[in-house]
């Protein structure tokens, strides 16, 4: 993989033959999916339905860790989980194309789940209970392991700092305001106290192979079943990691994680001590959130869909975010 690439030689006429290099034909009809990280498109295809075309972000994954995501999908297929696995030819899944890779999927119609609906989330139990007990047996060897407390104290420094892994300087106008950095260093001290505390009074034995980032976007009811979808963050994680997003409730969450957990553990047995841990992982939620934003500049894309970010409003609403995750620290586990 080159270096120098970038997601702007990716034009219409190089999504085809990317698409086509695997032996399929496209009708050229490309439908440009709702996705940042990746570069995700639904393509056209000759007497057939369409596929989703998924370009890998350069040098985010290696293909030894995008080959371990891909045979993980295959497997849960294989064992009746229900996933979205991608497609093979002539046994492969991944592929490069002009110095990218790239992977298709079948294309799934459905709907996302519904925020409070508990019949639902008693289903999104069940399912990432299922998913987590035919991961059981395998951790991943390529994969990255969850470090709340490095994750922080990476993004914070990010973020304090201006520099990220770009080769360019990050804008002045991006950065955290001088004046504000003060009240941020304070404000993230105290979350990594409180975070540390929690992760000292638990945290488990071992780790589990995760889905790592199930938010509802993620999930999708296709004839009366939810699928999960873009395994694209799988991790050897903590199962609370992919339970907790589904909380909407911040006033009184106790009934939708009740209906979570007894989902769940139909097929899981579930350790409650994990939910301390809920304040750790949302904290780190919200401040690599920014730092992603930040290092991701860049991207035509970000620039077009987050064209608020950086201003000094946004850093004052990000310091408020982050003072919310200490005032509501507790609510959960309590």
């Amino acid at each position: 993989m080159t270096a120098t690439h970038s997601f702007s030689t990716l034009v219409p006429d190089v999504i085809l033959d990317a698409v086509e290099s695997t032996g399929l034909w496209s009708d050229s009809r490309i439908y440009p999916l709702n996705s940042y990280e990746n570069r995700v498109y639904q393509i056209g295809i000759e007497d057939s339905s369409p596929v989703i075309a998924k370009f890998y972000r350069p040098e985010r994954w290696n293909e030894a860790q995008i080959q371990e995501e891909h045979q993980t999908l295959l497997k849960l297929k294989a064992a009746g989980v229900p996933v979205v696995a991608p497609l093979e030819f002539n046994g492969a899944s991944l592929f490069e194309h002009k110095d990218m890779y790239f992977c298709l999927y079948p294309r799934l119609v459905g709907q996302h789940p519904e925020a409070d609906n508990l019949d639902q989330l008693y289903q999104l139990g069940e399912l990432i209970g299922k998913l987590h007990q035919a991961l059981s047996t395998t951790m991943f060897k390529e994969r990255l392991n969850v470090s709340p407390l490095a994750q922080m104290d990476v993004a914070a420094n990010q973020i304090l700092t201006g520099n990220t892994l770009l080769k360019a300087p990050l804008p002045k106008a991006l950065q955290l305001p001088e004046k504000l950095k003060p009240l941020y260093i304070k404000q993230i001290a105290r979350l990594r106290e409180l975070s540390e505390a929690r992760i000292q009074a638990y945290w488990p034995t071992q780790l589990r192979p995760i889905h790592g980032d199930s938010h509802r976007s993620n999930l999708m009811l296709h004839e009366g079943q939810f699928h999960l979808l873009d395994f694209d963050d799988c991790q050897n994680g903590v199962a609370v990691q992919d339970l907790w997003l589904h909380i909407t409730q911040t006033e009184n969450p106790r009934q939708q994680l009740s209906e979570i957990i007894e989902g769940y553990e139909s097929y899981q047995p579930f350790e409650t001590r994990e939910l301390d841990l809920v304040d750790v992982f949302k904290s780190v939620r919200v401040i690599s959130y920014a730092a992603w934003l930040q290092s991701r500049w860049h991207d035509p894309a970000f620039v077009k869909a987050f064209s608020w970010f950086g201003s000094e409003e946004y850093w004052i609403n990000h310091l408020n975010e982050l003072k919310s995750c200490e005032l509501e620290w507790g609510q959960i586990s309590r």
